[in-house]
């Protein structure tokens, strides 16, 4: 193949050069979005903006957004670019409430991919929007009720009682173990029962069918880790490629699970103390049988209040069945695998947490009932400073719905701006938690937590779309920790690195590596339980 001619070579050249010199003139325009308008903002780099450590997978997410809120120290708000689109961060506790609660009318959408006709298990309460949102949410709420959790709570028990089971030998022989990949199956024993009136058996089998189908729920490859950071910058984008932020085998697996099971119990009139029971309720008469009239009040703006009497189709059964197991697994089994690295560093917290644990279930004749968990107030503070300092959802996505002008200022975002408030930065920021890294149950004392702005603890979100599971996952958190400390003690082992080196490529923060710590049975141990 010969040379090109001289004459076209300089065409080409032109072309280019002209082409770049576009896109240039076009980045270095978009790029001057928030200075136009008098914001605040971080200066963006060609052409990532201020998304280079994402795209390249380089920090997890939380601890991206951390950055960004240290170089908007002292504003109360700022603008980013991902890549030439423009982002926007809350930094300040009042207004952070103004977006989740009071004006909650104008973001009361995620703004993450999601395709229902493309992957029907997209279609549930996290991902839904708008008045969809709000009808499901009115039908879902009252399966999360106290009552509806002391009617599942015998299974958590059960669950925990297997736990410390097959660790007996394990902690005998004082042996270093991966605690997260156990306390995942924990997890996902009670939400395969929970949610799908499964027994299967994954603390005895670490290899179990549902367990692999979980595991592949999150796995940790860059390439899934782009498609879902995409998910929620680019959404649109997403849709007209019709990317899947889900793995076909995984919807095809739980979508047959779900029909297999309805169909079961509704052919032979089979019913169970469990959530699938519940939704299987929601679907046939549109609603859940409630408790005492209950219905969540809790100031949804402009949307409709009042849900429609149309149950569910299998579809969305499905997706929130999926959605309940996806999240109430993964969330839970992680929190506890931090709280028991955190105790065993500070072997006085554990020693502390343990003498309670003794004291109420004594109370309780040894059982670990509900009322027990409720009591145990220590725990309660542990668990809380856990979330804090290793919140699993590390930041809230909120789109702009409609215009929105912030409060005291003449500021106003523009419909369709996404908008980020970074937990994981306000759970570490000085200002509200004096030496942030330090573990301290006593910052969620009654007093400390009276001093403190509310918020600026938010690992379960707020307002309207406050996690919907959030006493259940407290709940299995509890009554794992409870079922282990209670027979067992943890002690840091030199396979875990201090401090703990996070994995940049899951959704859930997590460590590289997992947790590897050494359990013995407990030197004063006397059969308590």
């Amino acid at each position: 193949m010969g040379l090109l001619p001289e004459t076209t070579l300089l065409t080409v050249c032109a072309a280019v050069t002209c082409l770049l010199t576009m896109v240039y003139i076009y980045f270095k325009k978009s790029f001057s979005y928030w200075k136009e308008r008098k914001v605040p903002y971080i200066e963006p780099t060609f052409p990532f903006g201020n998304f280079r450590n994402l795209m390249f997978v380089r920090k997890p997410l939380g601890h991206m957004f951390a950055d960004l809120y240290k170089k908007l120290d002292g504003e109360k708000y700022g603008g980013t670019y991902i890549f030439t689109k423009p982002g926007f961060i809350f930094r300040d506790p009042e207004i952070i409430k103004n977006v989740l609660v009071k004006d909650f009318s104008s973001f009361h959408d995620r703004g993450i991919f999601a395709n229902e006709q493309l992957e029907p298990l997209t279609g549930h309460l996290f991902f839904l929007t708008g008045n969809r949102w709000r009808n499901l949410r009115v039908k879902l709420t009252p399966t999360f009720t106290s009552g509806k959790m002391k009617m599942m709570f015998q299974t958590l028990v059960d669950c925990g009682q297997e736990l410390r089971t097959i660790l007996h030998e394990t902690a005998s022989q004082e042996e270093i173990i991966e605690v997260k990949d156990i306390l995942a199956r924990y997890t996902t024993d009670i939400i395969s029962s929970c949610a799908f009136g499964i027994q299967c058996h994954c603390l005895e089998n670490p290899d179990a069918e549902f367990r692999q189908w979980g595991r592949k729920i999150f796995e940790s490859t860059i390439k899934l880790s782009l498609i879902r950071s995409l998910s929620v910058l680019f959404p649109s984008v997403m849709s007209f490629l019709k990317f899947r932020v889900l793995d076909p085998k995984v919807s095809k697996y739980f979508r047959s699970m779900v029909q297999d099971t309805v169909n079961y119990r509704e052919k032979n009139n089979v019913k169970r103390n469990d959530f699938m029971q519940l939704l299987i309720q929601i679907k046939n008469r549109g609603k859940v049988e409630e408790e005492h009239g209950y219905l969540e009040q809790n100031g949804h703006g402009d949307l409709e209040n009042k849900s429609d009497e149309n149950g569910l189709s299998m579809n969305s059964l499905a997706a929130q069945a999926f959605v309940f197991f996806a999240a109430g697994f993964e969330t839970s089994s992680t929190t506890m695998t931090f709280c028991l690295y955190e105790l065993s560093l500070h072997q006085d917290i554990q020693e502390r947490l343990r003498e309670e644990i003794d004291i109420v279930l004594k109370k309780h004749e040894g059982k670990i009932t509900y009322e027990a968990i409720q009591e145990m107030e220590y725990l309660d503070k542990v668990v809380a400073e856990t979330l804090r300092k290793y919140p699993p959802v590390q930041n809230l996505n909120r789109e702009c719905t409609k215009a929105y002008k912030i409060p005291d200022t003449d500021i106003v975002l523009e419909k369709g701006i996404l908008t980020v408030i970074p937990v994981f930065a306000l759970h570490h920021d000085p200002k509200y938690y004096p030496d942030p890294e330090r573990f301290d149950p006593e910052r969620f004392s009654e007093e400390e937590k009276a001093k403190r702005q509310h918020y600026v603890y938010l690992p379960f979100g707020e307002g309207p779309r406050i996690c919907i599971g959030m006493r259940f996952g407290l709940m299995q958190t509890k009554v794992g920790l409870v079922s282990l400390l209670s027979k067992y003690q943890f002690i840091l082992s030199k396979k875990t690195p201090v401090p703990l080196v996070m994995d940049t490529k899951t959704i859930i923060l997590s460590p590289v590596g997992g947790m590897w710590l050494q359990i013995k049975n407990r030197a004063d141990y006397n059969t308590v339980i």
